[in-house]
C-alpha cells in the first residue's frame, strides 16, 4: 500500500517558495496601494515580470488599491 500523498524535499521547497513569493508580492503590493510600478521598484523587478507573477499567483490586485500601509 504506497501512500499517494508523499512528498519529496523538493516539493515541499517549492511549494514554501510559491507561498513565500506571493506573500512578498501582497505585502508590496498593500505597501503601495496595488500601484504594481511601485510594487515592482521595491522588489527590484519590472512591472512586466511583476504582472506575469501576479496572474501566475491568482493575486487580486483590486484588493489592496486604496488600502496602503503606511510604514511604522
Amino acid at each position: 500500500m504506497g501512500n499517494r500523498h508523499s512528498f519529496t524535499t523538493e516539493d515541499l521547497l517549492k511549494s514554501h517558495m510559491t507561498d513565500f513569493e506571493r506573500h512578498i508580492i501582497a505585502s508590496a503590493l498593500q505597501r503601495t496601494g496595488g500601484n504594481q510600478a511601485a510594487a515592482a521598484r521595491q522588489l527590484g523587478t519590472t512591472r512586466r515580470i511583476l504582472k506575469y507573477r501576479i496572474r501566475k499567483y491568482g493575486i487580486d490586485v483590486s484588493q489592496f488599491r486604496n488600502q496602503k500601509k503606511r510604514l511604522e
